[in-house]
């Protein structure tokens, strides 16, 4: 993809909808490292706008332009999602594809960071591979899109990485994905192996891994406190609007 055409778009975007985008990055298959020759790119970004205004201030904007999928958050909706430890909200902040930085953003990641959630991060990423594994796997018949079982057992990697390490997860999947089981684990790769050639990616269901994902879905984790300064982040929204 050409940087030049996606800048162009969000340039239109910010006319057209009178906000300025703070920073934008990848998201996705991309920055998670199993992407295809023929993925969607997947664009997420963080944007301001008037604030003193009489109308509803705009939370969100989707767009789409040729295989570039779209996403922007008003920035206190992104900050009022952060302090709930949504996982959304620190894939953003840890991409490592970036095409408009701000070193805003790397402040926010260095707070989520300090002070998640780590209860609530986990229960996120188990609700993610529940949503996935229902829509997508569970209800269909004896075939299934293969390529869903990396999603759902990335969210169960990321789970397994903050139980271990008291952090929040990684972006490439290649980090993560070692705390599964071994035949998993096994299976895992051998699905990238295959989506890398095209993201239509049809197969017999695996039961072995089924079972293991639905054995999170009731998993107790120990509570944790919030600990995000709201004083902090409402000085960082009123710095970035001087």
């Amino acid at each position: 993809m050409k940087n030049m055409k996606l800048i162009g778009e969000i340039k239109k975007i910010e006319k057209e909808e009178k906000v300025k985008v703070l920073f934008l990055i990848e998201s996705g298959s991309r920055a998670w490292g199993w992407e295809s020759e023929d993925s969607d790119y997947d664009i997420r970004g963080v944007y301001v706008q008037d604030y003193l205004v009489v109308e509803e201030v705009k939370k969100q904007i989707d767009g789409s332009f040729d295989n570039l999928d779209i996403t922007l958050w008003d920035f206190r909706k992104f900050l009022q999602l952060m302090i709930k430890s949504n996982p959304s909200v620190w894939e953003w902040l840890s991409s490592d594809i970036i095409y408009i930085e701000n070193p805003l953003r790397k402040k926010l990641r260095k707070i989520f960071e300090r002070d998640f959630n780590k209860t609530k991060l986990k229960k996120h990423y188990v609700s993610m591979a529940m949503q996935n594994f229902h829509k997508y796997i569970n209800k269909i018949g004896d075939t299934a899109n293969l390529k869903k079982y990396i999603y759902v057992l990335r969210s169960v990697a990321c789970v397994l990485w903050i139980e271990k390490y008291k952090s929040p997860p990684p972006k490439n999947y290649k980090k993560v994905i070692g705390l599964l089981p071994k035949n998993i684990k096994k299976f895992f790769e051998k699905i990238i192996l295959e989506k890398r050639k095209s993201e239509g990616l049809s197969g017999k269901r695996n039961k072995e891994a089924e079972n293991y994902i639905i054995s999170f879905f009731d998993k107790d984790f120990e509570n944790d406190k919030d600990k995000f300064n709201v004083n902090e982040l409402n000085k960082l929204f009123k710095d970035i609007l001087k």
